[in-house]
């Protein structure tokens, strides 16, 4: 079975366990927090994927953002398959160029209709022009022009986020801005959030 590091981004650290109990249904699992990662030779040996959290934390704040410097130098260097979520997807699409910025509404533990704009590694099984039901709550967003200069291609969108879903066009890295962990908010039960992580480990990481 796959080893997957989850880098915890969160700053309250008691908040991972709804991502690791996801994550570990399609393998197995490490969790480090934030401010730990400085092994990048170690994590590049031991591990065959690495996914980060969501986070309290605003990508349009300075100083939040030079608290991850360490999680930023890390995405650098890998080589092996990313998937990041929520501010970990901000944070991803930052470090290479992308250009965040905070809603105007944010968008608060609702199932948001996701459409897929290209089907690919993470969305096998979907068909382009799909409406998924997922998981959001968050502040900020990346902004879709300035994509292409920092090596992504859009793969989502949503009526309240103009980027959903990114892959880089070099590196196996994915970031997704919906939580696909979470598939349950209150009554309603979405699953498909579960189907994405599995689709990342069976068609990237274990391709």
């Amino acid at each position: 079975m796959v080893k997957t590091l989850i880098v915890n981004c969160y700053l309250e650290s008691t908040r991972i366990s709804e991502l690791y109990d996801a994550i570990s249904k399609f393998s197995r699992c490490e969790i480090v927090e934030y401010s730990n990662v400085d092994f990048l030779e170690k994590v590049s040996k031991d591990v065959d994927a690495i996914v980060l959290s969501g986070s309290e934390a605003r990508i349009v704040n300075p100083q939040h953002r030079e608290r991850f410097s360490g999680v930023v130098g890390l995405i650098m260097d890998l080589e092996v398959p990313l998937f990041s979520i929520c501010f970990g997807h901000q944070l991803l699409c930052w470090a290479f160029g992308a250009e965040p910025a905070a809603l105007k509404e944010p968008v608060r533990n609702v199932f948001e209709d996701v459409r897929v704009i290209e089907v690919d590694e993470i969305f096998y099984g979907f068909r382009e022009g799909d409406i998924i039901p997922l998981a959001e709550f968050h502040n900020d967003y990346v902004l879709k022009n300035s994509l292409g200069r920092a090596g992504f291609i859009i793969l989502a969108d949503s009526p309240s986020c103009e980027v959903e879903a990114v892959k880089h066009t070099r590196k196996p890295f994915y970031g997704v801005q919906f939580h696909p962990e979470r598939i349950k908010i209150g009554e309603r039960v979405e699953p498909s959030g579960h189907k994405i992580i599995q689709n990342f480990f069976k068609k990237v990481v274990r391709s």
